[in-house]
């Protein structure tokens, strides 16, 4: 069994002390495996970044403990200072020391300063040993977050904090850091927690990702568990981008704005309120005759992404390119054959 890095238990949070005054983060409990990078996935203001701060020790928790590494270091009567925890910080606008080398940027952290064999090697794995003698403004966005990272590390470091660390990239750089932030965190036996608000870069690279809104914590599973069982509505959407639909009964019948939706007896009905399907899993047809009409087209290279308003309700449909159809059109919606969607409450999935 793996040992825990970082554990969260029963971790509350709000600036105002006052009784009446709401939590910023309620209930958070989370458990980071050594060598695990957890990715923090939430939109913007639903408490990532006030989490960040309590892990790094910048806030003092209301309610819970944090420990690291078998260590309590948060708690409501004790908060180890932040220079203490031996936790690395790697924020988005690098901030680096415009005045310092790479090397001396990343020597900063050290104690002994004579002791450069970690910082060579660091250097090394991060691809910056031919620019040593490079100052920050010589260096490209990537390059400058390969530095920030190597100086997060440089001090013996195995826990590091990633806040929203590749938003500030272009595409192409972008996606070749984050395929290479593993490889670095695995080569120095480092665990990290990464907040982002995009799904496909903390499913792409995380061993486990949180997924976050209004201060608490959906669901936290590996990427491929998030995707098979979305446990609430949020996650569905957010994490899958599907549609959520307001379901109608009619005796023992269930209706959509895309028609009857047939339910298994085998699960409990009586609570059941919204359907959740993907963009992919419907289909759509020209019709004079349809419901359905077009607000809105997006072009994405290999497909399209038509936005359809249909009985009162909003909806994103997907299609290939090869089916073209223009704003202002009326359709008809379907539900594919052998696709699938998901029941809520109940995350209950069904396959059609």
């Amino acid at each position: 069994m793996n040992n825990e890095s970082l554990i969260i238990d029963g971790l509350y949070h709000k600036y105002d002390k006052r009784d009446f005054s709401n939590w910023i983060l309620r209930q958070i409990d989370l458990k980071i495996e050594e060598g695990e990078l957890l990715g923090l996935l939430g939109p913007s203001g639903c408490g990532k970044t006030t989490l960040l701060r309590l892990i790094a020790g910048f806030e003092s928790p209301s309610k819970g403990t944090i420990t690291l590494n078998k260590r309590e270091i948060s708690s409501v009567d004790k908060v180890l200072s932040p220079e203490r925890r031996n936790i690395g910080m790697v924020f988005q606008d690098y901030a680096l020391f415009p005045h310092l080398t790479v090397l001396e940027n990343v020597m900063f952290g050290l104690k002994i300063r004579k002791e450069t064999s970690r910082v060579d090697y660091l250097i090394n794995i991060v691809g910056l040993d031919k620019l040593k003698s490079r100052y920050p403004h010589e260096l490209s966005g990537g390059q400058k977050q390969r530095l920030a990272i190597a100086r997060a590390l440089a001090p013996g470091t195995n826990f590091i904090l990633l806040d929203e660390p590749f938003c500030s990239l272009d595409m192409n750089v972008k996606l070749k850091l984050r395929s290479e932030l593993q490889t670095i965190l695995k080569n120095c036996n480092a665990s990290g927690l990464m907040v982002t608000h995009d799904p496909e870069e903390a499913m792409s690279i995380c061993d486990k990702v949180a997924v976050m809104n209004d201060g608490e914590i959906h669901q936290m599973d590996s990427p491929i568990k998030l995707l098979e069982n979305p446990k609430t509505l949020f996650v569905s959407n957010f994490i899958l981008g599907n549609n959520i639909l307001q379901l109608k009964r009619d005796g023992k019948s269930y209706s959509s704005c895309l028609g009857e939706i047939n339910i298994s007896c085998s699960i409990d009905k009586k609570d059941i309120k919204y359907i959740s399907i993907s963009p992919k899993f419907i289909s759509i047809e020209r019709s004079i005759d349809g419901d359905a009409i077009i607000a809105a087209k997006e072009f994405l290279g290999e497909f399209f992404i038509y936005k359809l308003i249909i009985k009162g309700e909003t909806l994103r449909v997907r299609t290939n390119i090869n089916k073209t159809l223009n704003i202002g059109e009326k359709c008809i919606l379907s539900i594919n054959k052998d696709s699938f969607f998901f029941l809520y409450p109940g995350a209950y999935k069904i396959l059609v």
